[in-house]
């Protein structure tokens, strides 16, 4: 008895979304200024202080933590 070809498609888009969650999460613990140039910097007038850069890097670090673990969750199970 095989998986249903319908599962089979699902798993691939619930991977490919965590993929890029966590490839984006990463990129942007890395460098949050060019994150917040692109997301909210055209509409800025001036440039957030140094601990919003701060909070963003830790918070998209917890979201890469977070993408990271549900994607080797079923190697370790």
């Amino acid at each position: 008895m095989g998986v249903p070809p319908e599962l089979n498609v699902l798993s691939w888009i619930i991977f490919i979304f965590l993929c890029l969650w966590t490839g984006i999460a990463i990129f942007a613990t890395i460098n949050p200024y060019f994150i917040w140039k692109i997301t909210e910097g055209w509409k800025a007038r001036r440039e957030p202080p140094r601990s919003y850069f701060i909070i963003r890097r830790i918070v998209s670090g917890i979201f890469a933590l977070v993408g990271l673990s549900l994607l080797l969750l079923p190697h370790l199970l």
